[in-house]
């Protein structure tokens, strides 16, 4: 898969000088070709070329005659729409317009950590389809990782892209250190200029939402364990909580780990905003939610050098030995809710939320 780390780029950036066309197609790396008919056929983009991943497989009875069909490495000069950002090539599939008795399925790759960098995901991704001087979308009739395809009934320019969350679906938060362990979490101990950072932002959908999680700063090579969690034990100004007894209901929701530059990214799609709950009748426990998120050590030896003892693990991983917090968010200072949800309910005494 060739990479287009940033999004909206154009493709005469992309393009590279080596590789040929298609299978028993002559061409260069910018283009790939075949002659199809009505039998139909594939062409396919040569490996290391700039067209590595374009497929294109036009069906029997698609063309009424033998056509000579090229696939070019595009680079046109009408912008996507403002609410759209490229993830890949823009690839032309000629003779444009050229209609078809049945459609072609066409796969186009992207760069999967462009895709995240919009806070979208695999399935998200769509393909716009050039028709004169304006882009129509298309949805995605299939995806796998790094790929995208659709079904065209007609020959023309296309571009694999997302459409980025709209402001208002994006809930953002950052979280606070576990002071007792905060040395045994960073990179730079000693450099309060570079302590641990790490933030989230939730984009809100409509059967799930998606959790975008970024780090910097932490120690390489730290495993953590991410949940969600009724109660945090810090108060909304970083204070410790005076009545903080437990973390209440938590769920686990994925593990995390620190790269050899002290980066952290992790993504999870799930429940998250203001629905997030569980309960228990076997015990009596109602719909509770957990609004917290927060992230624990996942080896309890990595917080011994800041006081821990690992002989007294936590349950917060998958063998129930963990370490302690290293870091959460914080509840709101007036509904005393943490961040996931978004329509706190203040007519009852402790506030709640209201999905």
């Amino acid at each position: 898969m060739r990479l287009y780390p940033v999004c909206g780029l154009l493709a005469s950036t992309l393009l590279g000088a080596c590789g040929g066309g298609g299978p028993g197609s002559p061409g260069t790396g910018d283009e790939a070709r075949a002659t199809i008919g009505p039998a139909g056929g594939e062409i396919v983009g040569t490996a290391g070329s700039a067209l590595e991943g374009v497929r294109v497989k036009i069906p029997a009875g698609a063309l009424s005659a033998e056509t000579p069909i090229t696939i070019r490495a595009s680079d046109s000069t009408v912008p996507l729409p403002k609410t759209a950002a490229r993830c890949g090539p823009e690839v032309s599939i000629e003779p444009s317009g050229l209609a078809l008795a049945a459609p072609a399925t066409v796969t186009l790759p992207f760069d999967e950590t462009a895709v995240t960098q919009q806070e979208r995901f695999d399935d998200e991704v769509k393909v716009w389809v050039l028709s004169g001087t304006s882009w129509g979308q298309q949805l995605q009739s299939d995806s796998a990782p790094g790929q995208v395809t659709i079904q065209l009934d007609a020959l023309k320019t296309l571009a694999a892209g997302v459409n980025p969350p709209a402001e208002t679906d994006v809930v953002r938060f950052a979280f606070t250190a576990n002071p007792k362990f905060a040395a045994c979490l960073a990179a730079y101990p000693d450099d309060p200029n570079r302590a641990p950072a790490v933030s989230a932002d939730v984009v809100r959908g409509s059967l799930n939402d998606g959790l975008f999680l970024r780090g910097h700063n932490i120690k390489p090579g730290l495993a953590f364990d991410l949940f969600t969690v009724q109660n945090s034990p810090f108060l909304a100004d970083g204070s410790a909580d005076p009545g903080f007894k437990n973390f209440g209901l938590a769920w686990y929701q994925s593990d995390l780990e620190a790269n050899g530059e002290g980066e952290m990214r992790a993504s999870i799609r799930t429940i998250l905003l203001d629905q997030i709950f569980g309960f228990d009748p076997t015990v009596n426990l109602p719909p509770t939610g957990t609004f917290e998120v927060g992230f624990w050590f996942n080896n309890p030896d990595d917080a011994a050098a800041c006081g821990f003892d690992p002989t007294k693990p936590t349950p917060f991983n998958g063998e129930h030995k963990a370490g302690p917090l290293a870091m959460i968010t914080l509840p709101d200072a007036a509904t005393g809710l943490g961040p996931l949800c978004t329509k706190p309910d203040t007519s009852v005494t402790p506030a709640r939320c209201s999905p």
